[in-house]
């Protein structure tokens, strides 16, 4: 996704509308009005005014002249006629549904909406997802990456241990919305496939059937309110809409207790209702299931052995339908009953494989190579020279006659030089996506991508780096007149770990999205300060220990040498770690630390030391690399690490 936006997910499937945003790979739940979820209602003044968000039991406190829409989504996809020429349009309905969700998305997590996902019924054809289409453009929102309620639900269900081997098949009940919906979907290697899908709609919803149970067991058979149930009229549309939503809120009550009233119109006493009722007054849907479930199987052509799993969404205060749904199939039914559960799912589904672009695919600005960019690399190159050369002129050499039968010198010294040739392949590497060598950049047609560019640089370093460590190791046995093996095995090992990062990086590098690339660049850039101290640092405490070079600079024997043993301390303490409050503490104590244990049997330590941590910046920058490249391998080594911990 573009740098500075967020990914939004909004739920268009179920009886109250959610959203959640992911940004920089972190869910996070919407909070609309306050609320985790809000009724889809919108009301419409007198001069068309919208006002979205609201329930039935708002709407009753509206001005006589504003006219309400439950659930705009239900007009979708119908004709414009067929309910006058009053009727308002469906499509600016939703519209402002989409604003004013997505309004509270981008305040809360402070980013604009620049790619959106939208859950719908799976019902749903060509003509109502182009009206989604429409209405978030209207909103002026991006084009929405629809995906369908099963889909949504199995994709969070994934997320909650339900495993799902691709080619298998799964079994998707929606209750909490009239009508309830079936559907059967197999796992396909980008989602999942809808089989077949069928409503239950063959019965009032169930708010409407506890609605005539509670009325026709708590009033007389005479009680007009009896017809008012049974025949609804516009006459008592007010009474019954409040009945009805006094209903709902009871089914809610009965989620987490026993019992729970309802409000019958005065001067009736209140009802109350338990689960029992509910269950009783919903065994017209109850009875469907069975026939439901086998016909839905034989059109999807899958037998009940092949369903992996079975996933409900469960309706408020009806156990029974699980239990209904695990006889139909076989299979105990796996519940998800979050209010945020299909929101999310859409979210893993569109993110997983809808991904932003990454490196491999962008360019970014590259300007023409100058003498400044070549300073730090010039320099970690020079670095690397001086300590092969003073290695190599220092060297007690030791001869018999004409031929030499021993030579001594530095051979962490060398391993240094080694790195620090890897370093400078390093930073070369680093300038070939962000630099032009001369001339006009080509045309954006042939111009190779950043991508690209990183990985030739990185991989030109990985060898180029090495080879220069092992030509270090023959040079310096060429150059005393004696065996070249020792030399070869510190020159090129300190600098082969170095090589394995670079090969890495390369391999990994254009997998990186292209929003994270000029962060990860500035973390690329080697250190050229900590490489000169060290070289600084190692050169003085050579110099105070040879035999060929035995003036002490300062007049004052020892001190030279303690002072370069405290530069490559704090050499070592900036390489290991980027955190300003470590480096202030560790920078001192290991300065200090360094140039009162430095002598010529802890010289060689000392240096040792600092390759281990020239030799961990790589390992970090890789390690880097490889989290922004493979997000899902590093979420599922945290998981794995987790469990085992556990």
């Amino acid at each position: 996704m573009p740098s500075g936006g967020a990914r939004a997910s909004i739920d268009l499937s179920s009886s109250a509308i959610a959203a959640t945003v992911s940004r920089q790979g972190a869910r996070v739940p919407i909070l609309i009005d306050g609320r985790l979820v809000v009724p889809p209602g919108v009301a419409i003044g007198p001069a068309g005014q919208l006002y979205a968000g609201l329930d039935t039991t708002a709407a009753r406190s509206l001005p006589a002249d504003h006219r309400f829409i439950d659930d705009p989504a239900d007009l979708l996809g119908k004709p414009a006629h067929a309910s006058g020429a009053a009727q308002p349009d469906p499509v600016d309905l939703l519209a402002a549904v989409l604003r004013h969700v997505a309004h509270y998305a981008a305040n809360q997590v402070g980013q604009p909406i620049t790619e959106l996902t939208v859950t719908v019924p799976p019902s749903w054809g060509p003509r109502r997802r182009g009206q989604v289409g429409e209405a978030a453009g209207r909103a002026g929102l991006p084009s929405p990456a629809l995906v369908t309620a099963p889909a949504a639900l199995a994709a969070y269900a994934t997320t909650l241990g339900l495993t799902l081997p691709e080619g298998s098949c799964v079994l998707v009940c929606q209750a909490d919305r009239h009508p309830a919906t079936l559907t059967v979907l197999q796992a396909v290697g980008d989602g999942y496939r809808e089989l077949a899908t069928q409503q239950l709609d063959g019965t009032p919803d169930l708010d409407h059937l506890i609605t005539r149970r509670v009325v026709h067991t708590a009033t007389a058979d005479d009680d007009p309110l009896r017809a008012a149930i049974n025949q609804p009229s516009d006459v008592n549309a007010e009474g019954r809409l409040a009945l009805l939503e006094s209903v709902r809120t009871a089914r809610n009550l009965l989620a987490a207790q026993d019992r729970a009233p309802i409000l019958l119109p005065a001067p009736r006493q209140p009802a109350v209702i338990t689960r029992e009722d509910v269950t009783i007054a919903a065994q017209p849907l109850l009875d469907q299931v069975p026939g439901a479930v086998d016909g839905l199987l034989d059109a999807a052509d899958v037998d009940k052995e092949h369903l992996a799993a079975v996933i409900l969404r469960p309706a408020h205060a009806l156990p029974a339908l699980t239990d209904r749904l695990a006889q139909a199939t076989g299979a105990t039914p796996a519940l998800v009953d979050h209010p945020h559960a299909l929101a999310d799912g859409a979210l893993t589904l569109t993110t997983g494989h809808q991904p932003g672009p990454r490196a491999a695919a962008a360019r970014l600005p590259r300007v023409r190579l100058r003498v400044s960019d070549l300073t730090g690399t010039l320099l970690i190159g020079a670095c690397s020279l001086t300590l092969l050369l003073q290695a190599v002129l220092t060297a007690d050499v030791t001869t018999v006659l004409t031929y030499v039968v021993g030579a001594r010198t530095s051979l962490p010294q060398l391993g240094t030089a080694g790195a620090l040739a890897m370093l400078t392949a390093f930073a070369v590497a680093h300038l070939a996506p962000t630099t032009w060598l001369a001339g006009t950049p080509a045309a954006s047609t042939t111009e190779p991508t950043t991508g690209s560019l990183i990985r030739r640089g990185y991989l030109a370093a990985a060898v180029g780096g090495a080879i220069a460590a092992a030509l270090y190791g023959l040079a310096t046995g060429t150059a005393v007149e004696f065996d070249y093996t020792p030399y070869l095995k510190w020159t090129l090992g300190a600098a082969l770990p170095l090589a394995a990062c670079a090969a890495l990086t390369a391999a990994a590098a254009p997998r990186i999205p292209a929003d994270a690339l000029p962060t990860w660049l500035a973390l690329s850039r080697p250190a050229m300060t900590h490489a000169i101290i060290a070289t600084a640092g190692i050169f003085l405490m050579r110099a105070s220990l040879t035999l060929t070079v035995p003036v002490d600079l300062t007049g004052m024997p020892g001190l030279a040498g303690s002072l370069g043993a405290a530069l490559v301390g704090v050499a070592t303490a900036l390489t290991i770690s980027r955190s300003r409050t470590i480096r202030t503490i560790t920078t001192p104590g290991l300065a200090i630390g360094y140039a009162l244990v430095f002598t010529s049997d802890t010289n060689s330590a000392l240096i040792i030391g600092y390759l281990i941590a020239l030799t961990w910046w790589g390992l970090r920058l890789t390690a880097h690399t490889l989290r922004l490249a493979l997000p899902d391998v590093g979420a599922a080594l945290h998981r794995l690490v987790d469990r085992s911990g556990s």
